[in-house]
């Protein structure tokens, strides 16, 4: 019983206990002076990019399975497509942004790549 709770790990217990002190600490520790000053930039590259990757990744699928390469037995509509697309065009950059940490690159460019990931998420939800 103790090792099917050990490995039966519930998403509810990460959603709720796990996921909300991280983010308040990336959110605490931000300095709020470079975000800020280079809100827009982030903004652009998190929404533009974000959405140009999901449109790209859509089509190249709807590609992939027009000319039948994935498999006559899959037939995704293009919505389905364009949210596979959404998914994999929301990456996460936390080993980018540790290696930026330990090699103490310019705030501005860490900062930046920090924000573009933080919008990045929410542009793809």
């Amino acid at each position: 019983p103790v090792l099917d709770t050990l490995l039966n790990f519930s998403p509810t217990v990460f959603f709720v206990a796990l996921l909300p002190p991280i983010v308040f600490n990336s959110g605490y520790h931000l300095k709020r002076t470079l975000f800020f000053r280079h809100l827009s930039a982030i903004t652009l590259y998190a929404v533009v990019g974000t959405t140009v990757s999901t449109i790209l990744i859509g089509l190249m699928m709807y590609g992939v399975v027009s000319m039948g390469i994935a498999g006559a037995d899959f037939n995704p509509s293009f919505a389905e497509l364009l949210t596979f697309g959404a998914v994999i065009s929301a990456v996460d950059p936390v080993s980018t942004l540790a290696v930026f940490q330990q090699k103490k690159v310019d705030p501005q460019l860490f900062y930046l790549v920090f924000g573009e990931s933080a919008v990045n998420d929410a542009v793809s939800l």
